[in-house]
């Protein structure tokens, strides 16, 4: 049988990083066993006498005992074969394993280890039940627990309202005897200690707890619903003060519960992995262990978070099981459970996917940061974003009582901040020690509001609505401009990055804009169509079908791989300004969880009126991916061009094109009639028997009027500039005068505000290196900053 079942288990002891592509921190992988295409589900630990650990995994249609006399090498002991089934799980007790299964008529499954490694044996305990008014033979359950006293508590048997069944295992193991039920409801899982049982009653959505003193009629003492309403595991600390739940489902947290008063129990804190938060990942089991909490979190693998203050849960190790770049990293694939009760710091883990680990786990203690923030006259705050510096994703905010805590998993200086968007951000360095509370109290200032007024108006002195981006580091403003081509905005004192826009002209940027009193800001933008997508212009988006996935939207690209580091979208914007673009469905990670299925989706531009221009020249940069499938790849990303009448296809790219590419000034009168009603037309597609991965990107995009004639150029290209490259301050004359009045445009064509001292002379500092034009409104220079 041995020789037969290593066929189909892979034993490794080395580095696994195929799957870990996620930064895994204070864990290091001693092995793992895979299991081909059968999955696994529950695991456990035992120790037998001669002081041997085993890893006990459930597998789809087996459990399987693994000695680790050497962690590094699991050697198969025994298999214990059963119904086919998604769930198993395993308790133990005086020498012997238990395992329900939730699927078949297997009733319990107990593994004799008396004679453990080399002579172990199992058998099937079916007994005939009377629960209540049912009575069955014991075919099934979900979960079990045996306590220290050595009862077993069955959870979601096939009997009754499959509420916990409660049995002694001391006088027979091999037959033990039944006593009474919690049967108010569905019990999902559970666990007890001393004379207290806890119950996870997933379809109530609450913990349920009872007195068991008479484990032959337990009595219901006290319920709290958990945060997600889908309670389904529970283990409290050692010393029962306080319980940590898990809620199977979507964007779930772990919670933690003060039970100390059964009358009052009150949630302390909620953690959730931070780096994938709303992407749907699902948390499943949670063990407590020597001030930790341990979770296998799907997708998400396995997170070991200090739990010695409950109130202030701090992830501080990780290890990534499962990491298939291919599926959506939501669902029900990875991590399924961990046992943290081994010695030396190992952790047995069961992964759905990928099988059997054994992980050292480095426990650190978090380092926190707790306070307060309040105002200038003493109210605090609530909203107050707390931001340690750290490489490790971190956020709080404070509550109503403008109260605080956080922390991280690392040690020494960092810089935090405290940010609101109606105050000063206020900033320190503050010293982290493992174990430790740093305490900050935050006094935030309130500046004072300013009255700006935006004047926008094209170069020929045309009045124009526009679109406003205003940011900084702890706000984002959207202004709209009415036709009369003014608005007023107040904002508060602060140093700002200003963005507008108007159809059918260059974006006008400006950066490090200080308001410090009311004041006017003049815009002027020059004729061309040109967008970065940074605001919201109104372009069309139809999906040819109801159903359809991968639907064009206008967002900050967000990576996904296909394979190993094979990137589907490069994650990140275009070689423009800001950070947004069109891309199909960004979203959740994994190749294949939106990219475009089930149809076509089209993205169609506002109106484009092109009669004014003399040789308009088209560029925009695209990114296209398509890999999988079971059929030859026939997806393209096409680009049109329409009149209103006649349309012209610009692109045709079938082949996948490496993150963004950009197709440079292809002229438009060489193509088609110029119309007042013109748009651009953006297509993908893909049909959904096909099971190719497509994805798609649109962006940069701009129409701008070609380049002058020869004999202009000589004229325009005047201005001289010095110094030229430059690095922090220019001076701009023509005929040795210095020129005052000017227009800046980067390499993007986008009107870019410079600061003047006078006499010619502009601050450059803040500007990114690169190629830029000034104009004034008959002469023209060029420039390069380094």
């Amino acid at each position: 049988m041995n020789k037969v079942l290593f066929t189909f288990c892979l034993i490794i002891s080395v580095p696994f990083s195929s799957f870990s592509q996620k930064t895994s921190f204070n864990t290091t992988l001693l092995s793992y066993v895979s299991f081909g295409s059968e999955d696994s589900n529950d695991i456990w630990g035992y120790k037998d006498e001669n002081g041997i650990w085993y890893a006990v995994i459930g597998n789809e249609r087996n459990t399987r005992v693994y000695s680790l006399e050497d962690p590094t090498n699991p050697i198969l002991r025994h298999t214990a074969p059963g119904a086919q089934s998604v769930w198993r799980d395993i308790k133990s007790y005086n020498k012997h394993l238990y395992v329900t299964t939730d699927e078949g008529t297997d009733g319990l499954v107990i593994i004799d280890m008396t004679n453990a490694p080399n002579n172990i044996s199992h058998t099937y305990y079916k007994p005939n039940l009377t629960v209540g008014t049912a009575n069955k033979n014991l075919e099934r359950c979900h979960n079990l627990y045996i306590d220290e006293k050595g009862f077993c508590y069955l959870s979601g048997c096939n009997i009754s309202k499959g509420g916990v069944l409660i049995f002694d295992l001391k006088i027979d193991p091999k037959a033990p005897q039944y006593l009474g039920a919690a049967d108010l409801n569905y019990s999902h899982d559970n666990f007890a200690r001393g004379d207290t049982l806890y119950s996870s009653e997933i379809n109530a959505g609450q913990l349920g707890i009872y007195d068991i003193r008479d484990r032959s009629n337990p009595v219901f003492l006290a319920g709290r619903v958990t945060s997600r309403s889908f309670t389904h595991n529970a283990w409290p600390s050692t010393d029962s003060k306080y319980i940590f739940t898990t809620d199977e489902r979507p964007n779930a947290y772990v919670d933690a519960y003060d039970i100390s008063d059964l009358s009052n129990i009150k949630l302390l804190d909620k953690f959730r992995p931070l780096e994938n938060e709303g992407d749907g990942v699902i948390p499943h089991n949670t063990h407590y262990f020597n001030g930790y909490i341990l979770t296998s979190w799907y997708t998400e693998g396995l997170r070991i978070v200090d739990a010695h203050r409950p109130d202030n849960l701090i992830e501080v190790a990780y290890y990534d099981t499962w990491n298939d770049p291919t599926t959506c990293h939501s669902g029900f694939s990875g991590c399924w459970g961990a046992f943290p009760f081994a010695e030396n710091n190992h952790v047995y883990a069961s992964d759905i996917n990928n099988g059997l680990f054994v992980v050292k786990v480095d426990y650190k203690r978090a380092a926190y940061l707790e306070g307060t923030v309040k105002d200038e006259i003493g109210n605090p705050v609530e909203g107050v974003r707390i931001l340690i510096k750290s490489d490790q994703v971190n956020r709080e905010f404070t509550d109503a009582a403008g109260v605080f805590k956080t922390g991280h998993a690392f040690y020494g200086n960092y810089t935090v901040e405290a940010i609101h968007p109606d105050f000063k951000t206020a900033t320190a360095t503050l010293e982290f020690n493992g174990g430790q509370v740093t305490e900050w109290n935050v006094v935030l200032e309130k500046p004072r509001q300013q009255t700006i007024t935006f004047n926008v108006k094209s170069t020929d002195n045309k009045v124009l609505p526009a679109k406003i981006l205003i940011t900084n580091t702890s706000s984002t403003v959207n202004f709209d401009v009415n036709e009369s081509g003014s608005g007023e905005l107040s904002l508060l004192q602060n140093s700002y990055t200003i963005y507008v826009t108007s159809w059918g002209y260059v974006p006008f940027v400006i950066e490090n804009y200080n308001v410090e009193s009311d004041g006017n800001i003049d815009i002027v933008l020059t004729k061309g169509y040109s967008e970065s997508f940074e605001t919201d212009n109104s372009w069309e988006i139809i999906a040819s079908s109801a159903n359809m996935r991968g639907i064009w939207q206008r967002a900050a690209p967000r990576g996904t791989f296909y394979l190993i580091n094979v990137p589907a979208n490069p994650g990140m914007d275009s070689q423009d300004y800001g950070t947004f673009a069109f891309v199909t469905e960004n979203g959740i990670p994994g190749a294949t969880c939106g990219d475009v299925d089930n149809g076509i989706t089209t993205l169609i531009s506002p109106n484009i009126d092109l009669t004014s221009y003399t040789n308009p020249e088209i560029t925009f940069s695209h990114w296209f991916f398509t890999a999988g499938g079971n059929s030859p790849f026939n997806d393209s990303l096409k680009v049109y061009i329409t009149n209103g009448e006649t349309e012209v296809l610009l692109l045709n790219n079938g082949n996948n094109t490496q993150g963004w590419e950009t197709v440079e000034k292809l002229k438009l009168k060489d193509k088609i009639v110029l119309t007042a009603e013109m748009r651009v037309i953006v297509e993908i597609g893909d049909d959904q028997s096909s099971g190719h991965i497509v994805e798609a990107g649109f962006d940069n995009f701009r129409i701008l009027d070609g380049e002058v004639t020869s004999s202009e150029e000589t004229i325009l290209s005047v201005l001289e500039i010095i110094p030229n490259p430059a690095y922090d301050r220019i001076q701009i004359q023509h005929d040795g005068k210095s020129v005052n009045d000017i227009m800046c445009f980067n390499a993007m064509g986008q009107n870019i505000a410079l600061t003047s001292s006078g006499n010619g002379y502009y601050d450059i500092s803040m500007l990114p290196k690169g190629l830029y034009v000034v104009k004034t409104q008959n002469f023209s220079g060029r420039f390069v900053k380094n």
